[in-house]
């Protein structure tokens, strides 16, 4: 099975060419949660057990659990990442054996980063949700850079467009030539819509064009922002980029859209 996974901070989505649209979820996780007097059947309350630890994931978790968190760095090559992956690749995906492509930000998007990443997920993975067990193998891992896989919905054949993906940990800010990632003009924020104790849009908005402008992008380039923030941030990005638009009317799955593009490129599905 050919899937796409990006396992965000904030929600996690999951797309594969059978469905329809990507499934989004909450990335929250408790650990240690498994003592409930009363059962919910929510369609995202995850009860999980993986590696000798029990816990809640999703909508549970933000119920229920008393210490629970969703980890949001540059890096998603922890346990955090691949459990979310892992709960996704359970409930959603179509049988046992997968080849997947994930997400990482544009400044980390490393080899060193790339290869702790598909050791962490490439092997057997025995995971119980809900109490349905399922011995998960991940034959192959890909990773591709966020931000970037998002443009790969509106780059056209010749021409640059700037890509600004605002997350809830970070924002990426990708370049795309003739429907190539430019490394060396793309970059990442380590901030993002969660990161602040409290969330100034505008102050914010001006932060990321400021930003963009420093690294030598034009005020009359193509500018297309996307991500959870995007629609909150916009109308600030546009004071000093007039020429930026919305992605897509969906901006929370993007990346995950792109991400499988490029998945069925690499794995020829």
């Amino acid at each position: 099975m050919i899937s796409a996974i990006d396992p965000g901070g904030r929600n996690t989505k999951y797309f594969d060419s059978r469905l329809p649209k990507p499934v989004m979820f909450p990335s929250a996780i408790g650990i240690n949660d498994l003592d409930r007097n009363l059962k919910s059947s929510g369609e995202f309350d995850f009860e999980w057990e993986y590696e000798g630890l029990t816990g809640f994931a999703g909508s549970l978790a933000l119920r229920e659990s008393e210490y629970v968190e969703s980890r949001k760095d540059e890096s998603k090559a922890h346990f955090d990442a691949k459990l979310r992956s892992l709960i996704a690749l359970h409930q959603y995906g179509s049988g046992n054996e997968h080849q997947i492509l994930v997400g990482q930000p544009i400044d980390t998007h490393t080899e060193t980063e790339k290869q702790a990443i598909k050791k962490m997920y490439i092997g057997s993975h025995d995971l119980t949700v809900n109490g349905k067990r399922k011995v998960i193998v991940i034959k192959n891992c890909e990773v591709g850079p966020e931000g970037a896989a998002s443009g790969l919905l509106v780059a056209p054949a010749v021409g640059t467009i700037r890509i600004i993906d605002i997350g809830s940990g970070s924002v990426n800010f990708a370049t795309i030539t003739d429907r190539q990632f430019i490394n060396k003009s793309s970059f990442t924020l380590p901030e993002g819509m969660e990161s602040k104790s409290k969330l100034d849009p505008r102050s914010f908005g001006r932060q990321i064009a400021a930003r963009a402008i420093a690294r030598k992008w034009d005020k009359n380039d193509t500018v297309y922002v996307t991500g959870g923030g995007a629609n909150e941030v916009l109308p600030f990005i546009q004071q000093l980029f007039p020429m930026a638009v919305l992605l897509d009317p969906d901006p929370f799955t993007t990346n995950v859209r792109g991400l499988l593009m490029i998945a069925r490129r690499v794995y020829g599905g």
